[in-house]
């Protein structure tokens, strides 16, 4: 019984998400009491935590937009939950993914104005977070692909490196990948040897200081 009630619970987290994953994603619906959910690239979510601008509204729903796609937000048993919710404000919203004819949206759970200035902000977070799911989906491929044999490199080393160039890989969206991230997310005692290694062989480079760059 503690069991379910744990697994429930972890089911009823607001995941952080954007509204093109859910758009793209695939309704999953669950017998009796378990929760219904969507099934995206970055995970299954069945509470979501979103940040989008209202660009329409009428008594029961509004139409929301965080500059990767629009979907619809619904309330039915409290319309005076939208009631102070205004065309064009940014609003911060707990909500359910649910679907009608085939179109997911999603219901109200709770809905608040918020600052413009965190729009800015949320889109930053995701963009780490999605870097984050990226890079343990690579440590898991590797968990799962075969074992070097003892004849072979050393595994310590080979997919040491390996690991450095695919986080520095996801970091990278121009200006470099910082260091502090790439050790944060490699998560190895010997990422900075690793490193220091490679600029030395000038297998990558900083592009400024405290930026890496691969070659």
């Amino acid at each position: 019984m503690a069991e379910n009630q744990n697994t429930e619970f972890r089911r009823q987290i607001a995941y952080k998400c954007n509204i093109e994953s859910l758009s793209k994603g695939v309704f999953v619906k669950k017998p009796g009491w378990e929760s219904n959910y969507v099934m995206t690239d970055y995970g299954d979510f069945s509470r979501v935590n979103i940040i989008a601008v209202v660009v329409s509204k009428d008594e029961n729903s509004i139409m929301l937009d965080d500059g990767s796609g629009q979907m619809i937000g619904r309330t039915f048993d409290n319309a005076e939950k939208l009631s102070n919710i205004n065309v064009g404000d940014l609003v911060l919203l707990i909500a359910r993914p649910r679907e009608f004819n085939n179109e997911i949206y999603l219901t109200l759970e709770i809905i608040k104005k918020i600052e413009k200035g965190w729009i800015v902000y949320r889109k930053k977070e995701l963009l780490l977070i999605q870097k984050v799911r990226n890079v343990d989906s690579l440590k898991k491929s590797e968990k799962a692909a075969p074992e070097m044999t003892e004849n072979a490199s050393s595994p310590s080393t080979v997919n040491s490196k390996e690991r450095i160039i695919q986080v520095i890989k996801q970091l990278d969206t121009g200006s470099g990948a910082s260091i502090d991230d790439v050790l944060m997310i490699s998560k190895m005692s010997n990422s900075e040897d690793i490193i220091q290694d490679m600029l030395l062989k000038g297998e990558i480079f900083e592009i400024k200081s405290g930026r890496l760059k691969l070659m």
